[in-house]
């Protein structure tokens, strides 16, 4: 009896019995493989639909960056063990142990902390670099953060005298939000580099990405070719005494089959079974015996065509394009999340194709609250308006302090101020919080962990601080000026107090670089040629001509005409002149020095009178200087970034143009209105789909089936005479279609629903872009209003404080209450000047956000490779000779 040996060097046996241990033992059925296999089959769909640029695919990967918090080195098929709850560890089972090789614990990446201290070290050496201008008193509070409000509450809690009423414990208003951290100060391109790759909300939609294009790479198989292969190997022996008898046998059954579905609905399906088996107690050891089949079906009527077969693979190919689209708008809508204002979802629009990101606190979505960049800056912006009003306050208060003990104002101005000065420290702790839960929360939209200090650069608000640091400048100037100016010495020469004067209204500050400047001494030079008499005369001349220009710019308000700009210079020209006529009178008359004709107990206080009107006077004629540094800083006031579409500037077009003009924009660039278009015809098809369902059956099948001779040991001894053909049609008349009625009706009306979406699509895109539209050009007016406002509200501050430090006018009887009226000036003055300041740059801020939104409506937001927005903000050229 030959052994099994011998019967295993058969050739065939040998190739089948190997086939079989392959099969068994799955050689490349790993983890990795088949993970590996998917990522190259998703590779190669997206690599074959990123063929339009104005959707192509960038800043994908659905594997964490390196650089991001949320990265994983280790291997993805075998991660780490997590830590577990340990409640939940104690009372359940745990069936699956941490694995040694594999380890336990979790991981942070740490990479983005390295590159965060880089930027930050980047961005203070170009500040060093760039500075505000100097002041030259400038106000006790430093730009270091965490420090500001401890040293403003220093200098306030210096001016407080014991016993006094303001004198009260401080400690908890500066410890309520001081900070010893360091912060890292980042960039608006920097946050959003950040975001792009540390962002869960953005690597969610990377993965989402992914996981639409997973179903093509299914459909498409699915008219593949698949082969399948089946191998049984039993090992059977048995007793003389069974049923059976003596057995001492191998079966090995060997089964394998190929399918192939047609796009017509057509099924191929071929079958091959071979059963070998080794009977060991048999003088013929080996059997082998095979069977072949073949079935093809045909539908004619329900089932069949190409319509219906390729409805799932249509349907898969084209949300995976929807999905790229809406990936493509999803990074210009986080774009403008992150450095503007907007939610993720692109909401009410949707994002097909993605998953549907609910927001924040809504079941187990932990999305982070969308605040953005500028935002945030305008908060930071606000709290140093507040802290400089503060600071204010703080100065005022220790002057009404000063006034008190002179007897100029009352207890009752005293606590007027106190109380505005309390009021403004509880508004900027209020805003100091609003700030800081601001920024936390801009941390989770940039994936950093809260308690990380961050410092958001102002770059987009630095244009609008210096203009206004300008400004400011020029009044501290002219506050300099007058406390030059008022040195009094009782020993000096009056004559050497118009040299004073001289220096000052032509070297000083602020007059340095003005025609004022230029043409004050020529200009003085003539008024001291003319006599006492023609002076007078020249004096009364010119009051009498400003008196009837005034008249005549009444006249034309009072019809409501717009006063020329070449009058409004007349009236300034005759009031200058007027002002430095005044100035030289003045002068002349201390320098005659009519006090000397006093008694020895008056001269003192005569002179110091004259003194003050001599003060006076020039604080006038430097208005003039003042004026014009002013008019040369109007002319710096930062532009606005422009609004092209198409080489037209919006913003100057006439408005039903410009209409028109985003209208068209929109209806051709919007992404997401694409998808909503094919989704009209997605649902156009399932009518033809689901009313091939209402038709009867009618197929049409072919079968083959063939085999070997049972007896004989020949596997593939296959021969037509064994060989059966059968051709069936199989009909089936179409009695009960209730469901398939439901659903073809339920498809009629999906059709006309989608089309009315579509038209409300269009619709909400076209009044979102008129508004986006009517919104900018209401915001670029308004920014000359906001401009002019901060301009004035400066001056009613520096009006307000110098009419209450004015000495009283001796012709004119002081009305009862007057310091209570000065008081509520100057606060009122004070207050509006924080809200000038503010209006100003919350009305560049939501410029900026409001244009960003505009160019998303428009679909007019290129981002380069990092996700930057390729638009520079503006950077204005300024005056050299402004300060």
């Amino acid at each position: 009896m030959p052994g099994l040996a011998q019967v295993l060097r058969r050739r065939w046996i040998r190739k089948l019995f190997a086939a079989g241990l392959t099969l068994v033992a799955g050689v490349g059925c790993t983890r990795s493989h088949f993970r590996e296999r998917a990522d190259k089959d998703v590779e190669g769909v997206l690599t074959q639909k990123n063929i339009f640029p104005d959707w192509k695919i960038e800043n994908w990967h659905v594997y964490p960056d390196a650089r991001a918090r949320h990265a994983d080195p280790r291997k993805p098929d075998h991660p780490p063990y997590p830590p577990d709850d340990y409640a939940s560890w104690l009372l359940s089972p745990n069936p699956q142990k941490p694995k040694k090789k594999y380890g336990a614990g979790r991981y942070e990446g740490q990479e983005y902390l390295q590159i965060i201290e880089q930027w930050d070290a980047e961005n203070r050496a170009a500040s060093d670099a760039d500075v505000a201008p100097k002041q030259d008193n400038p106000s006790p509070i430093p730009d270091k953060p965490g420090e500001a409000t401890a040293a403003l509450l220093g200098g306030a809690a210096t001016a407080m005298k014991p016993g006094e009423a303001a004198n009260r414990p401080v400690e908890g208003f500066a410890f309520a939000f001081k900070s010893e951290e360091h912060p890292f100060r980042v960039s608006l391109d920097q946050t959003v580099e950040l975001a792009f790759f540390n962002s869960r909300e953005f690597q969610d939609r990377r993965e989402d990405l992914y996981l639409s294009a997973l179903p093509v790479t299914t459909q498409r198989y699915s008219f593949a070719a698949q082969a399948l292969a089946a191998e049984d190997a039993v090992r059977s022996a048995s007793g003389s005494l069974r049923p059976e008898g003596l057995q001492n046998q191998w079966n090995l059954n060997t089964a394998g089959s190929l399918s192939r579905l047609f796009p017509t609905g057509a099924t191929l399906l071929v079958r091959f079974a071979n059963q070998v088996v080794l009977d060991l107690t048999s003088p013929r050891p080996d059997i082998a015996v095979s069977n072949l089949s073949l079935t093809f079906v045909q539908p004619l009527l329900r089932g069949g065509g190409w319509a219906v077969t390729l409805e799932a693979l249509t349907q898969a190919e084209r949300t995976l394009l929807y999905a790229i689209r809406s990936y493509a708008r999803f990074r210009k809508v986080f774009y403008v999340a992150i450095a503007g204002t907007g939610d993720y979802t692109n909401n009410p629009y949707g994002l097909q194709g993605l998953a549907v990101n609910l927001g924040r606190a809504i079941g187990n979505n932990l999305t982070a609250p969308t605040i953005g960049f500028l935002p945030v800056v305008l908060r930071a912006s606000a709290l140093e308006n507040e802290k400089k009003n503060l600071a204010a306050l703080d100065k005022i208060l220790k002057l009404y302090r000063n006034l008190k003990e002179g007897g100029v104002v009352s207890d009752l101005q005293v606590v007027r101020v106190e109380l505005q000065y309390l009021q403004s420290q509880a508004r900027l702790l209020d805003v100091n919080r609003m700030y800081l839960d601001g920024l936390d929360n801009f941390k989770l939209q940039l994936g950093t962990p809260t308690n990380l200090p961050l410092e958001l650069d102002d770059a987009p608000l630095r244009p609008m601080k210096k203009q206004v640091r300008r400004i400011e400048l020029v009044y501290e100037q002219l506050s300099q000026l007058q406390a030059q100016a008022a040195q009094y010495n009782p020993t000096e020469q009056p004559a050497r107090y118009r040299e004073r004067w001289r220096t000052l209204l032509t070297e000083s500050a602020l007059v340095r670089g003005t025609q004022f400047a230029k043409s004050y001494p020529e200009a003085i030079g003539e008024l001291r040629g003319l006599s006492d008499d023609d002076l007078k005369k020249r004096i009364e001349v010119q009051s009498e001509k400003r008196r009837k220009l005034l008249d005549q710019k009444a006249d034309f308000q009072k019809l409501g005409r717009e006063v020329p700009a070449a009058f409004e210079l007349e009236i300034d020209a005759v009031e200058n002149a007027n002002d430095l006529a005044s100035f030289e009178q003045a002068l002349r008359r201390f320098e005659a020095e009519p006090w000397r004709r006093l008694s020895q107990e008056r001269q003192a206080g005569e002179r110091a009178a004259i003194f003050r009107t001599v003060l006076d006077a020039g604080t006038l004629v430097a208005v003039t200087a003042r004026n014009q540094r002013l008019d040369l800083i109007r002319e710096d006031w930062p532009h606005l970034p422009g609004l092209t579409v198409e080489c037209d500037d919006l913003l100057k077009l006439p408005l039903d143009d410009a209409a028109t003009k985003v209208a068209q924009t929109a209806l051709n660039n919007r992404l997401d209105l694409m998808n909503a278009r094919a989704q009209v015809v997605d649902a156009y098809r399932q009518i033809a789909v689901t009313a091939n369902a209402l038709q009867g059956v009618l197929n049409v099948q072919y079968d083959l089936n063939t085999g070997t001779p049972a007896t004989d040991n020949e596997a593939f001894a296959f021969a037509g005479s064994r060989t059966r053909h059968a051709l069936t049609l199989h009909a089936e008349p179409p009695f009960v279609r209730r469901v398939e009625r439901n659903n073809y009706r339920a498809a009629l009306i999906g059709f006309q629903r989608q089309r009315r979406t579509l038209m409300a699509f269009e619709d909400n895109i076209l009044n979102d872009c008129r508004a986006g539209l009517r919104q900018l050009r209401s915001l670029a007016e308004t920014y000359k209003v906001q401009q002019r406002s901060v301009e004035l509200a400066y001056a009613q501050v520096d009006n307000a404080r110098s009419t209450l430090l004015a000495p009283p006018d001796p012709t004119v009887k002081e009305a009862a209450g007057n310091p209570a009226a000065l008081t509520e000036q100057l606060l009122q003055a004070q207050t509006q000047l924080l809200t000038a300041q503010n209006a100003l740059y919350t009305g560049w801020i939501n410029y900026l956000n409001a244009r960003m939104n505009l160019y998303l409506d428009l679909e007019l937001l290129p981002l380069d490779s990092r996700g930057l927005w390729t638009d520079d903000l503006p950077q204005p050229q300024l005056n050299p000779l402004a300060p």
